[in-house]
């Protein structure tokens, strides 16, 4: 396999997931954990606002 793709992959996810990382986002190479302090429709909100980003892009969810 490639050396790189671990690293190529997780700077691809950092681009994409960018401004929500640390805030609603963990992202590490394909795992993204969606976390919130919130109520559960705030989750679900945040759920959805990372498929949204992740199907604009050519990953699929």
């Amino acid at each position: 396999g490639l050396t790189n793709a671990p690293a190529t992959m997780q700077q691809m996810i950092n681009d994409i997931l960018r401004d929500l990382l640390d805030i609603t986002v963990l992202a590490y190479v394909d795992d993204i954990l969606v976390f919130t302090t919130g109520s559960l429709e705030q989750h679900v909100k945040d759920v959805q606002a990372v498929f949204a980003r992740l199907s604009t892009t050519t990953f699929k969810t």
